[in-house]
Order: C-alpha cells, then sequence, then structure tokens
C-alpha cells in the first residue's frame, strides 16, 4: 500500500508501494489535493515499490490536471527504480534536482 504525507497543500510524497493493487486510492487522493492548489508536487523518491500502472496512472493524472488548468510536477531525484519504470514505458517526464524547501512555522 502506498502511504501519502501531504506537507503542505501543495506537497505530498509517496512512500511504500505504488501499483496495480492501489492505483484507484492514490489517484483519489491527488484529485483531492488538486482541488486545494493550481500546482501539486508529488515526490516519487521514497517509494520502494513503483510498476507500469502506477506510471500510467500518474501520466493520466498528469494529463487530466493540465486540461483543468493544473499541473502536476514529480518529483525524483535519487530513485533509480522509479526512472527505469517512466523509462521502461516510454513516458517522458522531468526531473527536479532538488526538492522544494518547505517552511515549518
Amino acid at each position: 500500500m502506498a502511504l501519502y504525507h501531504f506537507l503542505n497543500d501543495r506537497f505530498l510524497r509517496l512512500e511504500g508501494r505504488l501499483y496495480s493493487g492501489n492505483l484507484s486510492e492514490v489517484q483519489f487522493k491527488i484529485e483531492a489535493a488538486l482541488d486545494k492548489t493550481q500546482t501539486l508536487i508529488v515526490d516519487l523518491d521514497p517509494l520502494e515499490k513503483f510498476d507500469a500502472a502506477g506510471a500510467y496512472m500518474l501520466y493520466i493524472a498528469s494529463e487530466k490536471a493540465r486540461e483543468n488548468n493544473k499541473k502536476i510536477i514529480l518529483f525524483c531525484k535519487e530513485n533509480e527504480k522509479v526512472k527505469q519504470v517512466f523509462s521502461f514505458v516510454g513516458i517522458s517526464y522531468s526531473i527536479k534536482l532538488s526538492p522544494p524547501t518547505l517552511k515549518v512555522f
């Protein structure tokens, strides 16, 4: 099961597993988060398991957001499994080089 932690309204960290068995739950959380913001940053680095179905769901969610004048930014700096899956399924993505700065008050 993928664990997700909202660090604020714009930043979602996915941990654990994102695969065909739990896509609906994660997709629902992403869509709910987009109701609150124009841009959502999703950190994929902590994922332990990630498959092609997870990559396609993120792609479709990103396209749906774009159609609604919103944006999903996928952040993956170090997780080679995630990068390999995106490469394998032929989905191009942008890798952000540094995580967003979060201020804790």
